[in-house]
């Protein structure tokens, strides 16, 4: 009697993984694409077959019609006979008039460019482009800041939120730094109608920030502090709550922890300082968002990174903080906030 041998380990493994992410390129260049010939506004405007939107779009008809049914596969358009319309993500996010109109960083391909370079900075430990040197620095957050308030709006209420701004404090005086849009700041001074803040940021970015602060109607409680955030002089013990939405991974240790000392000294008695990024595990292990993201900061910066709690609590103690907790923002890729009181 012949028996068949069972297959072993390795014969069970299937390298349809490693194909989906070999090819997960795609899905960025299609988005990126139909933003770029504006496909989701000529669809808002009232094109919907392939042939008329093809036309609005100066395009093929042939490589329209490809690109629009890859789009519903993406759930980003519906599709009835030869109909093409918008799912209300893209209605949202993705027409070039909407005012949550997220699109504005992938109307160049100025981050795919950088990252076809991958592995030049892997090979140099030199970024492709250094974003936070002052001749890109301006330029560069103009344009992704546009995209970043959209995204960041949720989250920054949810921060509001979880820091009692309205309700356990209330007269909150907000120092954010590095503020780009104000978003973070913004949603404080909803929360809060008595807080008054002061905007940090670049000159050119606070001119964006001024129209966002316009936008949301809290611009005259605002004041102003233009400059670069490593050399400008904090006021001491003045700030009630200070913010950095997403500044740190641009950081290295020693620009990080100088950068808390100086904010630790900003801040009144048992003032706090909250934290907002991309936070991998402590064995650098998950998820998979910060990783990745440490290597965008590989790509555009001399020394950034993202770090972990364990790091994070390390530094702030030595700023002089007193007590360091970590807060879940309600986002799964591991984004979340560090709270640090003095």
């Amino acid at each position: 009697m012949t028996t068949t041998p069972m297959p072993t380990q390795a014969a069970l493994l299937d390298p349809a993984p490693l194909m989906q992410m070999s090819f997960s390129f795609a899905a960025a260049r299609i988005l990126s694409t139909a933003v770029q010939l504006d496909i989701f506004s000529h669809i808002a405007a009232g094109a919907q077959t392939a042939s008329e939107i093809a036309q609005a779009a100066r395009a093929s008809e042939r490589g329209t019609r490809m690109l629009l049914d890859a789009l519903r596969g993406f759930e980003l358009l519906t599709k009835h006979k030869d109909a093409y319309a918008l799912s209300p993500l893209a209605a949202r996010f993705l027409v070039r008039n909407s005012p949550d109109y997220f699109g504005a960083m992938l109307e160049s391909d100025a981050y795919w460019e950088a990252w076809t370079h991958l592995i030049q900075a892997v090979r140099t430990g030199k970024p492709v482009h250094a974003v936070f040197d002052p001749a890109e620095a301006e330029e560069f957050f103009s344009v992704l800041t546009r995209s970043l308030h959209v995204q960041n709006r949720l989250p920054s209420q949810r921060l509001a939120k979880l820091l009692g701004a309205g309700s356990k404090y209330q007269g909150l005086r907000v120092l954010d730094v590095g503020c780009g849009s104000g978003v973070w700041g913004i949603a404080i001074a909803e929360a809060d109608s008595q807080a008054r803040a002061t905007a940090q940021d670049l000159p050119k970015v606070l001119e964006q920030t001024r129209a966002y602060l316009e936008t949301h109607g809290v611009a005259d409680r605002y004041d102003f502090l233009p400059g670069d955030l490593h050399k400008i002089n904090f006021p001491a013990g003045e700030y009630d709550l200070a913010l950095l939405g997403h500044i740190v991974h641009g950081e290295d240790e020693a620009s990080a922890r100088e950068l808390f000392s100086r904010l630790q000294a900003a801040l009144k008695p048992g003032g706090r300082l909250a934290i907002v990024d991309m936070i991998p595990n402590d064995e650098r292990s998950g998820p998979p968002f910060p990783l990745i993201f440490a290597l965008n900061m590989l790509v555009y910066t001399h020394a950034g990174d993202t770090y972990t709690f364990g790091e994070y609590t390390n530094w702030l103690r030595g700023a002089g903080f007193a007590a360091v907790e970590m807060a879940d923002l309600g986002d799964r890729s591991g984004i979340a906030t560090i709270i640090a009181q003095k």
